[in-house]
């Protein structure tokens, strides 16, 4: 397989790895906006769920037995069933289960937890539980729009989609290491590095193994495609199997072009000097 069918595909598999990360961090962002709409003491359900819940224990209250919950209805309000303590902003957590039973009609139903003597607590805890009558109600109505179009939670699918773009790049990474050696058949290598300096730009590209053009040598920069050539660079240095060459003429390449070194090696070999 030649140089320009094999780079052809690394830019495929390139632009599909890159689609696969673009659609996974949006929908990391989707789910992020979700969350930061969503009320944390509101709660999206249906019936015959069970949910659990929980919130800061109020100031005032130790234990359990000082709370009580006053519900809009009783078939909708949860059983407290212990605390947690420690948890990362520190103090206590009381958790609670709500069994929605399966007979509930959709509506909204709220409920509140108070202090034993019926006072409210500060801040108010004014839970709101929306019943949904089925799946598609209850999908139409979250923040999330990859939940509403896909029915998926949006940070699931992000984590889903993630691993499979390490797929495009092993294929990217193997692909780019056929490039090279069907570039070097060709007396060519790609610039992987350019960067700006006083005495111009500077590129870097990899050598054959064994090749060692001596310094002040010239070489043609040529586009992707090695069609044209777009200037001329003097080497400066080689080192560890890299040359690093400035361009000349005030000339600027990007990464991805090709330095043509066949002339160079050629001379070198029947013992020409450098120009």
């Amino acid at each position: 397989m030649g140089y320009e069918s094999l780079a052809l595909r690394r830019k495929i598999a390139g632009r599909v790895g890159a689609v696969i990360l673009c659609l996974s961090l949006a929908l990391a962002i989707d789910g992020m906006i979700a969350g930061g709409r969503q009320d944390p003491r509101a709660v999206d359900s249906l019936p015959g769920q069970s949910l659990p819940l929980d919130d800061v224990m109020p100031r005032g209250a130790e234990k359990l037995t000082d709370l009580r919950i006053a519900a809009s209805d009783p078939r909708v309000a949860p059983r407290l069933n212990g605390t947690d303590s420690g948890f990362w902003l520190g103090g206590v957590l009381w958790r609670a289960r709500l069994e929605i039973p399966a007979d509930t009609p959709p509506g909204l139903y709220t409920f509140e937890m108070l202090h034993a003597n019926g006072t409210r607590t500060s801040p108010r805890q004014l839970f709101r539980i929306a019943v949904y009558g089925n799946e598609s109600e209850l999908r139409a109505a979250s923040l999330s729009l990859s939940t509403r179009l896909l029915g998926l939670p949006a940070y699931g699918l992000a984590a889903a989609l993630l691993p499979l773009a390490l797929l495009p790049m092993a294929a990217s990474y193997l692909l780019s290491r056929r490039i090279a050696l069907a570039l070097r058949e060709r007396g060519l290598a790609e610039i992987f590095r350019a960067m700006a300096s006083p005495e111009g730009q500077r590129v870097f590209f990899a050598l054959p193994p064994g090749a060692q053009p001596p310094q002040d040598t010239l070489i043609t920069v040529r586009d992707e495609e090695d069609t044209r050539d777009l200037g001329q660079a003097r080497i400066v240095t080689c080192a560890r199997g890299d040359a690093e060459a400035v361009m000349l003429d005030g000339a600027n390449v990007r990464p991805g072009t090709l330095a043509d070194f066949g002339p160079v090696l050629r001379d070198v070999a029947e013992g020409i000097p450098a120009e």
